[in-house]
């Protein structure tokens, strides 16, 4: 009895080691056979299309109605997209402005799913056109085409792809208010969504892996070096999507050179969310901002949509790679 009570046993463990290994060997195979993905096309007329209907609102600038309009219709076209949306609200102070209402809109699509990364892109539009040539517009907001609607338009366009190719990768999609309010007397007057929205999630044990930010795309002629808190603080990520805009015949808009630092949302990702994250943003390659920024020149003329489909193609292509594990 003892002996077949032996043999019994030993069937038994050995048959739970063959179902171990067996489930090891299957999940290895599964890891290694996963289909790769095809990345869809982006299509510059849609993209440009959610520009010219931010631009239709008005100026969006915290505190008006456009504004509002803007917020509304970004959460109706994400939860049309499938993504479940909350609104962070808080209150900012900027400029001429006191405890102004204010709003981060983030939309989760495939929340389910732990594997995730994260796309960034502020909404609101500048309240002073410092920079402009004419002394009467100065003080009047801006449309805010390239600044603001621009990333805008990419997110939603990378949502409108993701719902016709569903995608193995959960994507946060947060579109930060109150970026471009800020003064001279401090840089934590700028990107205060940001700042708002980081602390917020900064202990969260789970996060996006990394985050990608855009901000100024899409102009005529625009071109988009390395930035450098980019990389210095999420360089290897940097360097992949750089190069693989260079495989997908990019680079000669993503430019394989460094600009210097800019103070941007993704500053405050990578140091208080502690998200690696990287700014695809438009500089002249002396560093500095173009002709239409922070001027009424900022206006849908400014808008090149074939660059911008450029800069939305390469983030695109960067999410289905990473579904697949090729990124």
């Amino acid at each position: 009895m003892k002996i077949r009570y032996l043999i019994i046993i030993v069937f038994l463990f050995t048959g739970f080691l063959a179902c171990k290994q067996d489930t090891k060997d299957k999940s290895e195979v599964s890891s290694k056979t996963k289909a790769k993905a095809t990345v869809p096309a982006v299509n510059a007329d849609s993209a440009y299309s959610f520009i010219e209907k931010q631009l239709s609102f008005g100026v969006r600038v915290p505190g008006t109605d456009g504004h509002l309009k803007t917020r509304d219709w970004i959460i109706s076209k994400m939860k049309f997209y499938g993504a479940s949306v909350e609104i962070q609200e808080f209150k900012s102070s900027f400029l001429t402005k006191k405890d102004v209402p204010s709003y981060n809109i983030i939309a989760k699509i495939n929340p389910e799913i732990q594997e995730r990364i994260a796309l960034f892109a502020h909404w609101d539009t500048r309240l002073i056109a410092e920079k402009d040539a004419d002394q009467s517009k100065k003080d009047k907001p801006i449309a805010g085409a390239v600044d603001g609607a621009s990333g805008v338009a990419g997110l939603l366009e990378i949502a409108r792809l993701v719902k016709d190719h569903p995608i193995d990768l959960g994507i946060d999609f947060v579109f930060f208010d109150v970026e471009d309010q800020g003064d001279d007397t401090s840089n934590l007057s700028w990107c205060q969504g940001s700042q708002f929205w980081s602390k917020s999630v900064a202990n969260q044990e789970t996060k996006p892996q990394f985050g990608i930010l855009l901000d100024l795309i899409g102009a005529k002629n625009a071109t988009y070096s390395k930035e450098e808190y980019s990389a210095k603080m999420a360089g290897s990520i940097q360097k992949k999507v750089w190069e693989l805009a260079a495989v997908m015949g990019k680079g000669n808009v993503f430019i394989n050179a460094p600009i210097g630092a800019i103070t941007d949302d993704h500053y405050y990702v990578n140091t208080i969310a502690n998200i690696p994250c990287i700014d695809i943003i438009e500089t002249k390659p002396s560093g500095y901002f173009s002709e239409y920024h922070h001027t009424h020149n900022d206006n849908i003329t400014a808008i090149d949509k074939n660059n911008l489909a450029a800069v939305i193609q390469v983030v695109t292509a960067v999410a289905y790679k990473t579904s697949d594990g090729s990124f």
